[in-house]
């Protein structure tokens, strides 16, 4: 201060001021004393996460673990809750159920590779019985316009089978 001019700190440096380096060098600080931020793990994360696997306690009907309130479903959900704390994502979270108990897990199975006849055969089923059944109505109705088309002619009165039937269908009404 020679001159009577106060001097700027960071004088050294072009175009950097005292100001801004007391605010950014605090924050920093604070920034590496805080640590990873974790987001909060709700039930709805949860539940997200249990919808697609199995309940596989063996009591209940293959119930996705969101639905179900076996035991065995409670710890699967505090598994899958704490799996979510530790920043795991949903796919990962599965996986780790598939490695574990095959693709049983699943409430639905996956709709790929051989999974994938799972939903398929049922409308194949569905589309091949509608086609026999067509043929089959198909056929019905043309054997019941045959016989209209060409009728067939009565039997003479006096025909001897048919005074034999008419006869022996009278001694059985009495």
């Amino acid at each position: 201060m020679a001159d009577g001019k106060r001097e700027k700190a960071g004088a050294g440096l072009p175009g950097l001021s005292v100001y801004p380096m007391r605010m950014i060098v605090p924050a920093l600080l604070l920034l590496s004393l805080a640590g990873p931020v974790t987001a909060e793990v709700t039930q709805d994360r949860v539940r997200e996460v249990a919808n697609g696997l199995a309940c596989l306690c063996g009591a209940c009907p293959r119930r996705p673990l969101d639905e179900c309130a076996c035991g065995w479903a409670d710890e699967k959900r505090a598994r899958i809750a704490e799996s979510l704390e530790a920043g795991q994502d949903r796919k990962a979270i599965i996986a780790g159920f598939v490695a574990e108990f095959g693709q049983e897990a699943y409430v639905t199975p996956p709709a790929a590779g051989f999974n994938l006849s799972a939903w398929i055969m049922p409308i194949l089923v569905l589309l091949l019985g509608a086609a026999v059944l067509g043929a089959v109505l198909r056929n019905w109705s043309r054997q019941r316009a045959a016989p209209a088309a060409g009728r067939v002619p009565e039997t003479e009165p006096d025909d001897p089978y048919r005074l034999r039937l008419e006869k022996e269908l009278r001694e059985r009404d009495l």
